[in-house]
């Protein structure tokens, strides 16, 4: 929206104190909350800032800041970016008592419906979710997260110098399966088959990481899985395309199957080739496109099948790779759906509908 020639302000959390500009836009830092709680109870703080810039317009990203912000803003046209099945992720949460789980998602399913009719737009990012906010709301926009080839993160790196390597850069959480990854690699070490495993990316919990460390040690891997910690999405691309393989095996919870990972447009848009899950909604993406191998994802034996394929065929992973790439230049990239989203700016900010 700056590139646009919008003026921008984004409240979010930032390691810096103070506000500054950074790629024309300027950026309301908040501090990284200390707890759960206390990330909800500054909702209100969060709509305060925001209603004191004076915008012309609201784009709020995160389900605990839309009845704040619409009580705040007044008569100020806002947009609801449902970026996730929220009312499917209430029932995954973690920190959520599992007992209350249901309940917390029968209230938010009870009280989403009202502060959806109080926007102006809807922003999903995939056709489940817009089929179900389509019957909330008059107006829907679905605005895919594709990769932004603009930044020149996704020039080509020589196959030559890539590394026998799958790889995976993003937040490691259960859901990602990294578990069965890990189980993939140890399998393919019993059929002398050696193969890195790099990950990066912040850990859903110090639990977690010690667990997944755990079990290379168990399978007899702990040397060829790789951490780098946490990095920028211009490193972790890098990472990425130093690799041979990309890991998009995301496990089966109401979320995953209903959006678009991202990361796997991304590791086509470097020329990997893909081991994803069979999903109905990523086969209706990229299976015609034959860029890489559908697997289940809760099957370890299967992914390492597809890791087995794709090193003994160097030539048929360089194709899907190439394949990929093609692809997200010619069709899944940022291009056309940032323009979906200036045109969706314009038609709420045009005199009529301000009047309206």
């Amino acid at each position: 929206m700056a590139r646009a020639g919008y003026e921008v302000h984004l409240i979010a959390t930032d390691k810096n104190p103070t506000k500054y500009t950074s790629e024309g836009v300027v950026i309301h830092p908040l501090p990284v909350p200390k707890s759960r709680f206390k990330r909800i109870s500054r909702r209100w703080m969060i709509a305060d800032i925001a209603a004191s810039v004076s915008a012309d317009l609201y784009h709020v990203h995160e389900p605990e800041l839309l009845a704040p912000i619409l009580n705040r803003v007044g008569n100020k046209p806002v947009i609801y970016d449902a970026h996730e099945s929220y009312v499917d992720v209430l029932g995954q949460r973690r920190w959520i008592p599992r007992p209350f789980r249901p309940l917390v998602k029968a209230i938010w399913a009870k009280i989403e419906p009202g502060l959806v009719k109080r926007c102006k737009a809807i922003i999903t990012v995939a056709e489940p979710m817009a089929e179900r906010y389509g019957k909330l709301h008059e107006r829907v926009e679905m605005i895919r997260n594709f990769p932004d080839l603009s930044y020149g993160e996704f020039s080509d790196f020589p196959l030559r110098d890539r590394q026998q390597a799958c790889v995976f850069a993003g937040t490691l959480k259960r859901d990602r399966n990294m578990a069965n990854m890990v189980r993939a690699v140890g399998l393919l070490r019993k059929k002398n088959i050696t193969l890195q495993l790099w990950l990066a990316g912040k850990w859903e919990s110090a639990e977690y990481e010690q667990s997944i460390l755990r079990l290379a040690t168990e399978e007899g891997v702990s040397n060829q899985v790789q951490y780098s910690g946490i990095l920028s999405h211009k490193d972790a691309v890098a990472l990425e395309s130093r690799g041979s393989i990309g890991m998009v095996t995301l496990l089966p919870i109401p979320n995953t199957l209903k959006t678009l990972p991202i990361k796997l447009f991304e590791c086509m848009a470097l020329g990997l080739p893909v081991i994803y899950s069979d999903f109905p909604l990523l086969q209706r993406y990229v299976h015609e496109y034959g860029v890489g191998v559908a697997v289940d994802p809760e099957k370890p034996e299967e992914i390492a099948d597809a890791l087995e394929y794709l090193v003994k065929n160097p030539e048929i992973a360089q194709q899907m790779g190439r394949m990929g790439k093609r692809v997200v230049m010619e069709k899944y990239n940022w291009s056309c759906e940032g323009a979906k989203l200036v045109a969706l700016y314009h038609e709420i900010l045009s005199p009529r509908s301000l009047k309206a």
